[in-house]
């Protein structure tokens, strides 16, 4: 068994990741990411799961319970974050809560992802199936790397 000295910690956040803004450059990256590549899966779930749980960071403990809830429940971009990020992480979303995403695919593009930019061209790309208010607010097909821009943008505005 190896102890934990002073300084170490409990995770394996960054070692200057102290504050949600701090840790709001990980969703930032993986961003980036899914933007060099439309169809990288891993980028998205790295992205959608941790930018879903900056509602955490950003409103941490029991006190911020509430705030968590209303935030979520009157903003279907987070309903939309928490339907992908539970069900990439538990390979489906379950709880009644998720009703946002009817399925996620792989759109075929003309020309190679990669090669090619992907605002110019049509490459293949990740797209979100929305139903419900998430459908009627950003239609019923998205692209992933377009909710992830919106969501990285909402959470630059709320963290300090």
């Amino acid at each position: 068994m190896v102890a934990i000295q002073d300084g170490e910690r409990s995770s394996f956040a960054e070692p200057n990741h102290k504050t949600a803004k701090d840790l709001l450059q990980k969703p930032e990256r993986d961003f980036a990411r899914l933007q060099q590549n439309p169809t990288d899966a891993g980028a998205a779930f790295d992205f959608f799961v941790t930018a879903y749980h900056m509602i955490e960071w950003a409103y941490p403990g029991d006190a911020n319970r509430s705030k968590r809830q209303d935030l979520e429940k009157n903003t279907v971009l987070l309903q939309i974050a928490s339907h992908l990020a539970n069900g990439s992480k538990h390979f489906e979303a379950t709880a009644k809560k998720h009703k946002s995403v009817s399925k996620t695919a792989t759109r075929p593009g003309s020309f190679q992802a990669g090669a090619f930019q992907a605002d110019t061209f049509d490459v293949p790309e990740l797209q979100v199936r929305l139903q419900g208010d998430a459908a009627a607010q950003f239609g019923s097909s998205v692209k992933a790397s377009a909710l992830a821009e919106q969501l990285l943008q909402l959470w630059q505005k709320l963290v300090p």
